[in-house]
């Protein structure tokens, strides 16, 4: 077995979260990407993309050994589509990035905090979408 370092950078752990965001049904994800969008469209798709902080220790391992490859930490701001139940939402939203961070990566996610920090009315969601 050849020994070295696996070092993961916070950008990767970033889009696996807003992988997994994209996952949840009722968590309202716009990329800001795509084809042009109208004016309007593009406001509201700002407002809806979400922020992840990352807090990440890499761990110290011994020569050849293949346990965990570090911890995790997120914090996530999220745009919630109005009618979600919130708590339902955090749960599957934590479960999601929690399965998609450690099957990837092999790193243990440690904790995710969740902020809610807007609704979105589906008709505001319908603006936000790229046009075809």
């Amino acid at each position: 077995m050849i020994g070295g370092k696996t070092i993961i950078s916070e950008e990767v752990f970033a889009d696996l979260v807003k992988t997994a965001m994209s996952k949840v049904g009722s968590v309202a994800v716009s990329t800001g990407e795509g084809s042009a969008l109208a004016v309007i469209a593009k406001k509201v798709a700002e407002r809806v993309v979400p922020q992840v902080n990352v807090k990440k220790t890499d761990a110290i391992t011994g020569e050849g050994d293949q346990g965990t490859v570090g911890h995790v930490a997120f914090e996530v701001k999220v745009t919630v589509i109005y009618g979600a139940n919130i708590p339902d939402t955090v749960v599957a939203l934590r479960e999601m990035i929690v399965k998609e961070v450690e099957t990837i990566t092999g790193y243990q996610v440690d904790k995710v905090d969740v902020l809610v920090e807007k609704l979105l009315k589906s008709e505001e969601l319908e603006l936000a979408k790229p046009e075809a």
